[in-house]
This record gives C-alpha cells, structure tokens and sequence, in this order.
C-alpha cells in the first residue's frame, strides 16, 4: 500500500502524508492550521516534485485557489525539509442506520381515566333536548289550558326532531325517536284525550256553582251552603269561585316581637284567629281591602257561646304580637293570612263564632264559622295551628 502527500490548497507550502486510501478524508496543514479534504489534484507547486519516489503527491483543490506568491526557497527546498506530519486522516464515518420506532397505538380516552372527553355533536345534543321535552308535554296537558300548552311543546319537539334527521348516527337516530313520540302525544291529544283524563274536545263546559260552597277537609267534596249558615271551621272552608276561605284557631299565649327582634311570651292566654283568603283559580287575581288586607280589625265579629262579643286584644309598649302574612291582592296560587287575637274565652265555653265580612273580597254577605271546644285548648306558644 502507498503513502501520498496531500498539498494543502490555502497556503500551498504545508502537506499531510497519509496512505492512498485516505482519499476523501478531511486532514489540517500543520503549517497554517486550515482543515481541507483530501482529493487528487494536476496543478502542483514546483518544489513537489522533488519529492521522494515512493510517494504520491495530490492537493485538495478549491473552488477559487488562492494567489500565494511563495518565496524562492520554498519552491526549491527539499522534501527533507517539506513540513510533513504523519497524523492518520479522520475518514468520515458512515452513518448506521436507526432502528424504527414502533408503532404506537393511538391512545384510547374514556371518562373514567379522567382524560377531557370529546365535544359533543350539536345535532346529537339536539336531539337529546327533543327527547327530554317529551315528559313535560304530557305533564302540561293536565295544567290549566294544558291542551293548547301541550300542543306546542309537541310542535316544537317535532320540528327539533326533523332537524336531527339530517345528522348522523345517534344524532339522527334520537331526532327520529323524538319526533315519533311527539306527533304521538300530538295525536292523543287531540283525536284521543282520555288517555290522559281530559273531557272530550266536544264535552259541554262545567258549570261553576254560582253561589258558595262548602269545601270538607280531607275529601274536598263541595256541596251548596245557604247564605247565613254557620260552617265547623274545623271540617270545613268556604268558597265562592276563585276565593277560598278557611279559619284555624288555638288558644294559649303569644309571643310578642320587640325591638332588635327581642321575643317575650305573654302570661296570659288569647284566642288566636288565623284566617287564610286564597286564591285557587289560575287566571286572575283577587284584589282584598279592609280585614282581609290585615288594614283593620273592622268586619271581624268573635262572640262566644252566649252570644258577648270579644273584643280585639291590644298590647301596650314596642312589643307586639305576629300579625301573620297579609296581602293586598291575592295572585293564583297565593293567599293572605291574617292573625287576629282576642281575649281567652271563660273556660266552660264550648265554643265560640267568628263572623266575617266578605265585602273584604267582594261579596256582599258575611261567612260564618264556628270553633268547637276542640279548637278552644290551651296551646303552647309558637305551636302550630291546624284547622278547627
């Protein structure tokens, strides 16, 4: 194997020996440090080619060769004197291939890994809302005009429902579910309305009683009163449409609200009256004045069993007694209780009448109620009343 002499191609003074099989190999001039890369070249300085025999004699030519104007004595020296080393030349390394990487699967999401789930289908949740709106039109048809109500919610789950046939999957799959169950409440309600207890669209209106009833606790079987009876408040209320009054009583002490809400129970016992004005229709509202309105004690008539009338207790000082919730109106749905309190019947009373006013609400005659003995025992204060 021979040795050559790769010239450097900057300072064309300086070389490297290395073996023929160093060609391509990156070498630096030990004469002015520059780092070239070993290639055969023709255009060779002059004091080559007093080189030794046995040794071939390259450069590493460049794209533009530098114009060195070299001295005399460097092109004339001897190879002895040739500032040659011997260094083996780095050969570039041949790059080993890299393994692949495995294929990884794709990672797999779910709820429980607590990993953030998917955005949801705008159609699918569509559809969702069209299913969910199926429940509430059946319960509005058992509410006052229910069947018009219910009607348009099943319109409106309808058309949800057909907008969800265009998706895909389980948004259209719900879409249809859910415009098939709305057009079948639709239908029910109106070709077959006593599957959900409602009168027939044909069915004479019922008749509202014109005068007052009596409504019985518990049962609430209405039957006709006579203006002037006397109904047992505590079986009983009365009604006249839309208002319903109803009468609780108990007898005990009363406790007595001061300033910064300081509370003190009276010694003595009273009579407490609460008396409840509701409105149970669903269209318009009761407009009440006078007792009803907790105004004034006027148009509220207690006697006792021999006929004395009691009159309204009254308290002296800043405390004074829970006057229940009074309102001026009473909406549908709502009621304004009041709380009248009288002087403790003697105790071998057995029972007791309050008569009231009903121009309080619009009615022109009184209601009459009657407290047995059983709504005349001592009560503790605070306890609640029932009705009597």
């Amino acid at each position: 194997m021979s040795t050559i002499v790769a010239i450097c191609p900057y300072c064309r003074s300086g070389g490297v020996r290395a073996k023929n099989t160093a060609l391509g190999a990156s070498a630096k001039c030990p004469k002015c440090k520059s780092s070239f890369t070993i290639v055969p070249d023709d255009d060779l300085p002059d004091w080559v080619a007093k080189a030794s025999a046995d040794a071939v004699v390259i450069s590493a030519p460049s794209a533009e060769k530098p114009k060195l104007k070299l001295p005399a004595v460097e092109e004339t020296r001897a190879m002895d004197a040739l500032d040659v080393t011997e260094p083996s030349p780095v050969l570039p390394a041949e790059p080993r291939p890299q393994p692949r990487p495995a294929a990884q699967p794709a990672p797999v999401f779910t709820p429980d890994a607590g990993e953030p789930a998917a955005p949801a289908d705008a159609g699918f949740l569509l559809a969702l809302g069209a299913l969910a709106l199926v429940g509430p039109t059946v319960l509005a048809s058992q509410l006052p005009f229910g069947r018009l109500i219910a009607l348009a919610l099943a319109a409106i789950g309808f058309v949800g429902g057909l907008l969800c046939l265009g998706a895909e999957g389980r948004a259209r799959i719900g879409g249809a579910l859910a415009a098939l169950l709305h057009a079948g409440v639709a239908v029910v309600v109106l070709l077959l309305p006593s599957w959900l207890n409602l009168d027939p669209w044909d069915a004479p209106p019922v008749e509202e009683p014109q005068g007052p009833v009596v409504i019985e606790h518990g049962t609430g079987i209405k039957t006709m009163t006579t203006p002037g009876a006397v109904l047992d408040a505590g079986r009983s209320s009365w009604q006249l449409k839309d208002v319903r009054v109803t009468v609780r009583s108990a007898v005990g002490p009363v406790e007595l609200r001061g300033p910064d809400n300081a509370k003190r129970t009276t010694k003595e016992s009273y009579l407490q009256i609460s008396v409840h004005v509701a409105n149970v229709g669903f269209e318009r509202e009761v407009p009440l004045s006078g007792w009803a309105a907790g105004l004034t004690a006027d148009g509220v008539r207690v006697t006792d069993g021999s006929g004395k009338q009691l009159d309204p207790a009254k308290f002296e000082g800043a405390f004074a007694p829970d006057r229940g919730r009074p309102a001026p109106r009473a909406m549908p749905g709502n009621m304004s209780e009041v709380r009248f309190l009288f002087p403790a019947p003697p105790k071998k009373t057995d029972s007791v009448q309050v008569q009231l006013s009903g121009v309080a609400f619009g009615h022109p005659e009184d209601i009459k109620f009657r407290i047995g003995a059983l709504g005349l025992l001592v009560r503790p204060p605070g306890s609640q009343d029932s009705p009597r």
